[in-house]
């Protein structure tokens, strides 16, 4: 039996008057409607989708997209101009830092002001008011006016208020971003508990890795339409992949590349079926030529270019198939297309999920290369121990500028790496092997009970 749905939307749609002056708008309001003295601006079109108890939906697109004008209409910020929108519940909303929040007003009264928005009694304010106060961790801040908040303990009781509430819908828009990382992953683990006990959470981010993490699903807006419903994995590829192509190619090298992945998604996962258990047929390293990602992105050059990247065995062989605990290296091939200044270049390693494994950086913190001349072509190598956990990885590297770190060139996915069962036994489990040996077990003679307890 499927979950209740809580999220209902059908042709969702927002328009608003855009008026060439104030005279413009004067004739409006004088004709009546019977002509019309204003172009319209539509920041949402036709939007539908369901979203089910105790998922998590993920929304991206660019700036402009019609992100936050979707979520204001679900909340009831804004009245839509047509369409239907249909929630089961209460629903929560971080739309804004510290939105809904009295500035003159303390911390303690605001959360009972927010409460009472929400449709809590005082009772039941006051039966979460540990709770709230304890996520919110800001101490005695709490008895001082919000105005005198930093922007991270205005984002600490705004979600510990909206979160504890027990919402049947919770919908986040890019409010995390300003959180340490601490906070950050307290707040995924409570949304992490709020799912499981059924709440629908919305998610608004430019970050993929967390719409990989933590969604169900997720949605493509584009120009104020639902350009793509699908896998986390399909959309967040579309978006990075297509960021920076111009509005008259989007659409249809966005709907290609949608279908191409769809169909690979369709298709047996031969990592998982290599790694499914201990390998005993022999399988050997090696380069599979067919071992390709088809996310890889490739984003403008500005005046350096990563002209190849390789992955090689610790002999100095090609290779992008291992054994769990052989070492491996990525080797990278610059050219500079320009004089290039305080350059410091970085390769990382990410699983399937966009999460990120590892990764170095050269020369060290703090530190950038020698100023380079126009033409100048160089390599650099980058040498990892064999410490991934059987799977499927694939490779980044970017260049920039310190201290302002704006990407010179920058590959994302740009080869795969696939990680096989190891040759010998394995005792670790994790996102990487860090034991050093096989765990050692003792047994001491003729020791008490108490001394076997922790």
């Amino acid at each position: 039996m499927a979950d209740p749905i809580t999220i209902q939307a059908q042709q969702l749609s927002k328009c608003y008057r855009v008026f060439s002056s104030p005279r413009a708008r004067l004739a409006q309001g004088l004709w009546r409607g019977k002509r019309n003295f204003f172009e319209p601006f539509w920041a949402l079109k036709d939007v539908s989708f369901a979203l089910e108890a105790g998922q998590t939906m993920g929304v991206v697109g660019r700036n402009g997209s019609g992100k936050s004008t979707l979520l204001q209409l679900l909340c009831g910020t804004l009245t839509p101009t047509s369409g239907t929108v249909t929630i089961e519940g209460r629903v929560a909303a971080l739309l804004e830092l510290g939105s809904g929040f009295n500035p003159e007003f303390t911390g303690l009264e605001n959360i009972y002001l927010n409460a009472a928005l929400l449709g809590l009694s005082q009772d039941e304010t006051d039966a979460n008011l540990d709770a709230i106060l304890a996520f919110a961790d800001i101490g005695d801040f709490v008895h001082q006016p919000v105005k005198t908040y930093s922007s991270g303990m205005a984002l600490r009781l705004a979600f510990a208020v909206q979160a504890n509430i027990q919402p049947d819908v919770l919908v986040v828009d890019e409010a995390l971003a300003v959180g340490d990382e601490f906070f950050q992953r307290k707040c995924f683990k409570h949304l992490e508990a709020l799912k499981a006990n059924g709440t629908s959470i919305l998610l608004v981010t430019h970050n993929c890795g967390q719409i990989l993490q933590h969604c169900d699903q997720a949605m493509l807006l584009h120009k104020g339409q639902l350009e793509f419903l699908g896998r986390p994995k399909s959309i967040t590829t579309i978006y990075q992949r297509l960021i920076n192509t111009g509005d008259a190619d989007w659409r249809s090298q966005a709907q290609k590349l949608f279908v191409q992945l769809e169909a690979n998604a369709d298709q047996p996962d031969p990592e998982r079926e290599a790694n499914a258990a201990p390998s005993t047929s022999g399988e050997s390293s090696g380069y599979d030529p067919n071992l390709k990602p088809e996310s890889r992105m490739a984003y403008p050059s500005r005046g350096l270019r990563i002209e190849t990247m390789q992955t090689l065995d610790a002999a100095g062989q090609r290779c992008n198939v291992l054994h769990q605990g052989e070492g491996f290296s990525v080797i990278l091939h610059y050219n500079a297309d320009e004089a290039v200044e305080n350059l410091e270049l970085a390769c990382s390693i990410t699983d399937k999920a966009g999460q990120l494994i590892t990764g170095q950086r050269f020369p060290e913190l703090g530190q950038s290369l020698a100023p380079l001349k126009a033409g100048t072509r160089f390599s650099c190598r980058f040498r990892f121990e064999g410490s991934l956990q059987p799977g499927l990885y694939f490779v980044n590297a970017g260049a920039w500028n310190c201290p302002e770190k704006i990407y010179l060139h920058r590959i994302i996915d740009g080869c795969a790496l696939r990680v096989l069962m190891p040759r010998t036994t394995n005792f670790g489990f994790g996102l990487v092997d860090l034991s050093s040996s096989a765990p050692e077990l003792s047994v001491c003679e003729n020791a008490a009970a108490n001394d076997l307890e922790p």
